[in-house]
This record gives structure tokens, C-alpha cells and sequence, in this order.
């Protein structure tokens, strides 16, 4: 008897690979990299201070700043886009 031209069974959940698992743990190991290769301190000057901090905090805060500028941003634009 030929199995040609019928389809495959159906993929069950015991057998499917667990998807969210593999990319947490590779979230997981990406962050872990990065706090190890950004643990060295760096002088930053702000206008008025210069303080020594962790490059880690530097690029938190910095994307941080980012995120709170474009919400602003973006909240801005929807008030003068609504009047």
C-alpha cells in the first residue's frame, strides 16, 4: 500500500517544540550577554554634574529617554490631529 498523495497527520501538542520556551531562554542568554559586556564604568557629563555610572544604566536610561520622548511625542501629535 502507498502513502503518496496523503496528507501528513495532524501535529499534535505533545509534539510541537515548545516555541515560547526556546525563545524565553534565548531572551534569556541576549541579556545575560549584555549585562556582561556592558559592566565597565564610564565618566558621563551632564550639564551641570559629571558622575561615574555603569555603561548598562547609560544605555537603559538613554533608551528609557527615548521611549518617554516619543510617547510625547506621539501624544502631542493625537491633541493636534483631534482639534
Amino acid at each position: 500500500m502507498s502513502t503518496q498523495g496523503q496528507a501528513p497527520p495532524p501535529a499534535t501538542p505533545e509534539n510541537d517544540p515548545p516555541w515560547k520556551l526556546i525563545l524565553f531562554g534565548a531572551l534569556a542568554v541576549y541579556a545575560l550577554l549584555i549585562v556582561l559586556f556592558n559592566r565597565k564604568q564610564v565618566e558621563v557629563s551632564f550639564v551641570f554634574f559629571t558622575t561615574r555610572i555603569s555603561l548598562l544604566v547609560l544605555i537603559l536610561l538613554c533608551v528609557g529617554l527615548g521611549f518617554t520622548a516619543g510617547y510625547l511625542f506621539n501624544q502631542i501629535r493625537a491633541r493636534r490631529r483631534s482639534a
